[in-house]
């Protein structure tokens, strides 16, 4: 059963905004967690993914995988973040050989950059996020869930207070 929610949108004015949507969500995700992170080029889904990685407590260094399709981080407790670009994808092939089908096994939480590149991760339960240029400098993220989980999820940042949240009058 496919479960959808109502769409989530923040607005975000600057890094540091966009950089603590993303450590809110990355407190509450847990192992077996996938995100689909989508947005033009310079939207912000690495400034997103550090966030994310930030807020599950790993002090790793986050990069943009554009050319090494996968990074792994890790936070002290040894959950492992997979943070995967698509962006290079070029054939299905291609994603067999960088490993994506272990990634989003549910042995960590599993981040995705320009997930259209493999339309079969639309079927898996997920957390997608949209990231939408407004200004040179703010943005909407806009969360949608596909699964209970990711609208748990999405249930669990509307609480949270420290947020900004765009009310949109039409969806």
């Amino acid at each position: 059963m496919h479960m959808h929610t109502t769409p989530l949108t923040f607005k975000s004015q600057s890094i540091h905004d966009t950089l603590t949507v993303g450590s809110a969500l990355g407190a509450v995700l847990r192992r077996g967690d996938v995100v689909l992170l989508d947005g033009d080029l310079g939207a912000g889904k690495t400034h997103l993914s550090k966030g994310i990685v930030a807020g599950t407590g790993s002090i790793d260094l986050v990069t943009s995988p554009t050319f090494v399709f996968i990074n792994e981080y890790r936070t002290a407790t040894q959950l492992t973040i997979f943070h995967i670009d698509l962006y290079r994808i070029e054939s299905p092939a291609e994603l067999d050989s960088i490993g994506l089908s272990d990634a989003t096994a549910g042995s960590g939480i599993c981040l995705i950059e320009w997930a259209e590149r493999d339309p079969s991760l639309q079927e898996i339960p997920h957390l997608h996020i949209q990231l939408i240029h407004v200004t040179p400098t703010s943005r909407y993220i806009r969360l949608t869930s596909q699964g209970t989980r990711a609208t748990e999820i999405i249930h669990t940042l509307q609480q949270q207070q420290r947020l900004t949240l765009y009310q949109e009058d039409s969806v």
